[in-house]
C-alpha cells in the first residue's frame, strides 16, 4: 500500500490528465491523493503586484498560498472524491519535494512535458535529482 500520492496540478496545460492518473493509483492502492498547486517566486512576485496595484486587494504570502489552495481544490473537486489541497509559494521542484516528505507520499505524478507551464523542470539541471534523493517515485502523464 502507498502512503500517499501528490498529483501536481501548477505548472501544466492538462491537470485533469494528472488528476486522473494520482485517482487510477490511489484506487489501485488506497493511497491518500494530496493535490498541490506551486506557485514560483517569479509569478508570486507579479501575482501580489497585481493584485495589490490593481484590485486594491491585501496581499502576503498567507493571501497568495490560501489562492493556490483554492486552485488545488476547484481543480481537483470535479474528478476526485477523496483528497486533500495545499497551496505552496517557491520554487517548484523544492516545493514539490518538500511537501511530498510532509505528507509521507511516495509518489508524485507531474505533467511529463517539462516544456510546459511554469517552465520549472527547464531550471534544474536535472529535474529528478530531488525526487531520487528523497525516495521518491515520479510518474510523468503524457
Amino acid at each position: 500500500m502507498s502512503d500517499g500520492i501528490v498529483a501536481v496540478v501548477s505548472g501544466t496545460t492538462g491537470p485533469e490528465r494528472v488528476l486522473f492518473e494520482a485517482a487510477r493509483r490511489a484506487d489501485d492502492s488506497g493511497a491518500t491523493v494530496y493535490v498541490l498547486y506551486v506557485l514560483g517566486v517569479e509569478w508570486y512576485a507579479s501575482t501580489e503586484l497585481w493584485l495589490a496595484e490593481r484590485l486594491r486587494i491585501p496581499t502576503g504570502a498567507d493571501t497568495i498560498r490560501t489562492i493556490c489552495e483554492r486552485k488545488a481544490d476547484r481543480l481537483a473537486a470535479p474528478t476526485l472524491e477523496r483528497y486533500e489541497a495545499a497551496g505552496r509559494i517557491g520554487h517548484p521542484i523544492a516545493e514539490i519535494v518538500e511537501y511530498a516528505t510532509e505528507v509521507g507520499a511516495d509518489t508524485v505524478v507531474v505533467d511529463g512535458d517539462l516544456r510546459s507551464g511554469t517552465g520549472a523542470w527547464r531550471r534544474a539541471s536535472d529535474p529528478l535529482e530531488a525526487f531520487r534523493e528523497q525516495g521518491l517515485s515520479v510518474v510523468p502523464v503524457y
